[in-house]
């Protein structure tokens, strides 16, 4: 592959990736990433030396666990635990419901493949046939996969509380150690005492209110498995409602207000409002004829146009199907519409060594999304003559909307955090809880 190509590949799965504001982690962690380096270097340029190192211990540390310890450990289960039980971790429980004979008929879709184009997946295929009903390891799947979503999470979140809490250790560490140096900070730690610190007398009075993100975080009975079990950006907001809780709980007295507000910012630019901006942004699209609804892998597909017109009757037969999964299941495996959907996210296929691609019958397929996105590949196809004109609005709305998340995150709110500090604070930059902390243990050495 030339360069050239790498390069333009890379850009497009790299747009991809950051413009998935649904189920993907990636827009998160590219967020979260420049602003925490951001947010550090404003620290360092307006704040103080305590407020960058604990913000480099807590940001990087919280946001390594927060990103990659989910994925890393249910990887652990499904090379360990899956294959001890005998269970294929590439199956998705939720295929096991017969509702509507769903599964009987993925069943049957599966045995005719391993003629067709499943040949080259029949090891896979193999595995339907220990599913009779009433489903003998219905219940195995349905047990390890909760187990697989419950240890992930609850052994993150525990490391999570342990590291802010070590953050603050280091803390009281370098403020011993200062103490130990020179003895006159016992002195100059104590003229603090007398000076009238607004800043923690305001904070007080919001001492007694109980303050909670889980609350945030809507908890629907019956949809529960679905919307947090299986989409790993709803998984690891139950961490960011964890880390949210365990900072306000462990702060220390005079920067509640300041961890209250920090939450506050990534909450709202990582989870609430990202998706409410694309839609902003695909809304302004569609009114200027450039709709951007799919992704940029389908959208900058350098054969968008060819594709399209060979998908139309296709896209038709299935926007009038009556029974949508059997039509997709239909489908040539090889076809263009099957190629777009699956570039959109919303069709799963596998491969095996040779190329060879057919429909996954392993994983879950989302009836509505495969409706909107046969819309969209719809719409795209009407107004295909201004094809270069929406590729480069699709990449603004994506850029700017992790660029509007990371000068909010990196910028906007370390810089509220020292303007509160200065005009609460006598003008005094410093963290007040560390100022606190200080004059605490410069009267014990005294």
């Amino acid at each position: 592959m030339a360069i050239p190509s790498i390069i333009t590949t890379g850009f497009i799965k790299t747009l991809s990736g950051l413009g998935n504001n649904s189920d993907s982690i990636v827009p998160m962690a590219v967020k979260d990433i420049i602003s925490d380096c951001t947010l550090i270097h404003t620290y360092k340029k307006e704040g103080d030396k305590d407020d960058v190192r604990e913000k480099t211990i807590e940001e990087f540390g919280t946001g390594a666990l927060w990103l990659f310890g989910i994925p890393i450990i249910k990887k652990i289960i499904d090379k360990t635990i899956y294959p001890a039980l005998s269970l294929n971790p590439d199956l998705d429980p939720r295929i096991l419901n017969n509702k509507n004979g769903r599964f009987d008929f993925l069943k049957s879709v599966a045995k005719d493949g391993e003629k067709k184009v499943f040949d080259s997946l029949s090891q896979k295929t193999k595995l339907f046939n220990k599913f009779e009903l009433p489903f003998s390891n219905y219940k195995a799947y349905k047990g390890v996969y909760a187990f697989k979503f419950l240890i992930s999470t609850v052994s993150c979140a525990f490391a999570l509380t342990k590291l802010i809490k070590y953050k603050q250790k280091t803390t009281d560490e370098r403020i011993k150690k200062d103490l130990a140096k020179n003895k006159d900070n016992s002195r100059y730690v104590q003229s603090f005492a007398n000076k009238e610190n607004l800043y923690s007398a305001f904070l007080d009075k919001t001492k007694k209110k109980n303050i909670s993100f889980g609350n945030a975080i809507a908890l629907k009975t019956g949809d529960f498995m679905k919307d947090f079990v299986f989409n790993p950006v709803k998984n690891t907001s139950i961490l960011d409602a964890c880390i949210a809780g365990t900072r306000l709980k462990e702060s220390r007295k005079g920067e509640k207000l300041e961890v209250l507000l920090k939450e506050l910012f990534q909450i709202m630019f990582i989870y609430v409002i990202a998706k409410p901006i694309q839609k902003a942004f695909e809304a302004m699209g569609r009114a200027l004829k450039l709709p951007i609804e799919l992704d940029p892998n389908v959208i900058f597909d350098a054969n968008i146009k060819d594709k399209l017109n060979a998908s139309k009757k296709d896209i038709e037969t299935l926007m009038n199907s009556k029974n949508l999964l059997k039509s997709i299941y239909e489908l040539e495996s090889s076809s263009s519409l099957v190629e777009l959907l699956s570039k959109n996210g919303v069709l799963p296929v596998i491969k095996d060594k040779n190329g060879i691609q057919a429909i996954s019958t392993f994983k879950e397929i989302d009836e509505n999304a495969v409706k909107k996105a046969l819309k969209n590949l719809e719409d795209l196809s009407g107004a295909i003559s201004s094809i270069k004109k929406i590729k480069a609005f699709k990449a603004f709305a994506v850029v700017g909307n992790v660029a509007l998340a990371i000068c909010a995150m990196g910028v906007l709110q370390p810089k509220i955090t020292i303007w509160m500090r200065k005009k609460l604070n006598n003008g005094d930059n410093r963290n007040p809880a560390i100022v606190q902390r200080e004059k605490e243990m410069g009267k014990v050495n005294s």
